[in-house]
């Protein structure tokens, strides 16, 4: 008779020294508190008090016949809602984004709605990060990836300490950022291959054309346009249009960047399988001091690592397991726990590596 696991849910008082975390602790303001396995201590406890957290979700060990992790959770109510609200605003977006490709005239009132009244929710739901990664979709990418850039930058702007105003127009402006792209040939932006170099240039024109495409609306601030302009800029002067260097580049287009980046490598497109968020972490900490802001790049890093805790990942062997604690370092590879329940720490086995995510 093999040992597994089942998560319940205990009320503070009834918390013990000595009990296993089975599910983080998030503040009201989703950082993290404890992460999934810790072991509590009395003291450990008394924060959680303090913290006003009256539910702890406790591991406790079952026994049955079966001898690996079922690592199958159904969808939760809140979950299904996020998706259908998600789904709904991409509808919209390609409608406006198909008016735009033919009437060559983006209908912003309809875009601003969308980024306040859809997508600002959508960045207040918890767990938002891991959902837009398991809702992707290799047709139809450039719109789902306009929301989720959208998502991401609200997100990472509220890290930043944005709100108000300065919020709603980074969010359009992530809404927006590849408005361009409706100006370029649609056999150039389907095209199931790497581009030739002309066709590249090509591609990089939806910069300059998104930004023409909205500079003469009314009332659009000045931010939204840079950000459009700017997001493919880089701080060593190698981006584009321009390549113009990090004082030149509006903080909107910056934080655009890294959402851009995040979310084009964790997506699959035609021409490109999607990375793991791990791989894609290691990437933006090698680009963030020469060609991405070091002080977003690192907030959005430090924050965005405590989403992973709990996913479940495919590791290279082809065992499933679960991710279970990160270590210090922006970069670290996780500790998992396999089906079979082996823990590995990845940092120190460089023979097994992530391959890709299973749930998030």
């Amino acid at each position: 008779m093999a040992a597994k696991f089942r998560v319940t849910p205990y009320a503070i008082n009834d918390v013990k020294p000595g009990m296993e975390v089975g599910r983080m602790v998030l503040t009201q303001d989703d950082k993290v508190i404890l992460s999934d396995g810790t072991l509590l201590s009395e003291s450990m406890i008394e924060g959680l008090k303090f913290w006003k957290i009256n539910t702890v979700f406790i591991k406790e060990q079952i026994f049955t016949e079966e001898p690996e992790i079922d690592f199958s959770i159904p969808e939760t109510a809140l979950q299904k809602k996020f998706y259908a609200d998600y789904d709904n605003t991409v509808n919209i977006l390609k409608d406006s984004f198909s008016n735009t490709r033919f009437f060559k005239e983006v209908p912003l009132v309809t875009l601003r709605e969308l980024a306040n009244n859809s997508i600002e929710p959508l960045i207040n739901s918890n767990g938002v990060i891991n959902h837009i990664h398991m809702v992707r979709r290799q047709d139809d990418y450039t719109f789902h990836h306009s929301v989720n850039v959208a998502v991401i930058c609200g997100v990472l702007g509220k890290w930043l300490g944005y709100s108000g105003t300065e919020l709603k127009e980074l969010i359009l402006a992530g809404l927006l950022h590849d408005v361009g792209k409706t100006q370029i040939p649609l056999e150039i932006l389907n095209k199931p291959g790497k581009l030739k170099p002309e066709e590249m240039e090509i591609m990089r024109l939806h910069t300059t054309r998104g930004y023409q495409l909205v500079r003469d609306a009314s009332n659009i601030p000045s931010g939204v346009l840079y950000g459009i302009l700017q997001h493919h800029e880089r701080a060593d002067g190698t981006g584009y249009p321009l390549g113009v260097t990090s004082d030149q580049i509006h903080k909107y287009a910056k934080i655009i960047a890294i959402a851009d980046i995040y979310d084009a490598m964790t997506s699959d497109r035609v021409y490109h399988r999607k990375a793991t968020p791990f791989a894609v972490v290691e990437m933006i900490v090698e680009e963030m001091f020469n060609k991405l802001d070091p002080e977003i790049g690192s907030v959005f890093l430090n924050n965005v690592r405590d989403y992973f805790v709990g996913n479940i990942v495919e590791l290279s062997d082809g065992r499933q397991a679960e991710v279970i604690y990160l270590g210090q370092f922006m970069a670290s590879r996780p500790i998992v726990v396999t089906e079979d329940r082996e823990y590995i720490d990845l940092e120190r086995n460089k023979d097994l590596s992530i391959v890709s995510l299973v749930r998030a």
